[in-house]
């Protein structure tokens, strides 16, 4: 019984420390609403749904399904009057059909980063990941990084070959690289 505890406790602990909750809300609280400054997004009716896609490792589906389940409670399933439509799909089945106007990815590697970059190279499709560290790596357009305060962090080289264009207020106050 002794080491049925031990290694419940272990694992509880080794599974809340792969993502912080913090960092994770304040991502899905920041991210939708930075999406929604691209001058480009367009909406065929005033009502269109914002499409986010959580792109995901097969073993961070729960994780997936939480980030969904984030983002309907905090702004109550409609964002700047647009409901939210949010889906779920592992890197391995992202393509280049997939259209969304945000792809949140989470934790990964670089290959699978790629995939998502290229899924959207010229669709003007806004990417962001959870792992700053990676931003440059993969071809990711945004993250937000905690230090004292949110710190928006956008690639550069990405924001210049998709042509997005958020106003310069945004611009001025997030950590361009």
């Amino acid at each position: 019984m002794k080491r049925f505890i031990i290694f419940f406790t272990l694992s509880v602990t080794g599974w809340c420390a792969s993502y912080d909750p913090f960092l994770l809300d304040t991502q899905l609280t920041l991210l939708p609403k930075i999406a929604m400054l691209d001058k480009n997004i367009a909406f065929p009716h005033n009502k269109s749904p914002i499409k986010i896609l959580i792109a995901y490792e097969y073993e961070d589906e729960d994780t997936a399904l939480s980030c969904t389940k984030i983002l309907m409670n905090k702004f109550n399933g409609v964002l700047n009057g647009h409901p939210i439509v949010v889906t779920t799909l592992p890197f391995d089945k992202l393509d280049n059909a997939v259209s969304f106007h945000l792809i949140y990815a989470l934790k990964t590697n670089a290959t699978q980063l790629k995939k998502v970059h290229n899924a959207v190279s010229s669709s003007g499709t806004l990417t962001a990941l959870y792992d700053a560290d990676k931003l440059s790596d993969g071809g990711i357009l945004l993250s937000i990084r905690m230090e004292r305060a949110p710190v928006i962090l956008i690639n550069a080289k990405i924001l210049r070959e998709n042509r997005i264009s958020f106003p310069d207020s945004l611009l001025e106050i997030a950590r361009i690289i």
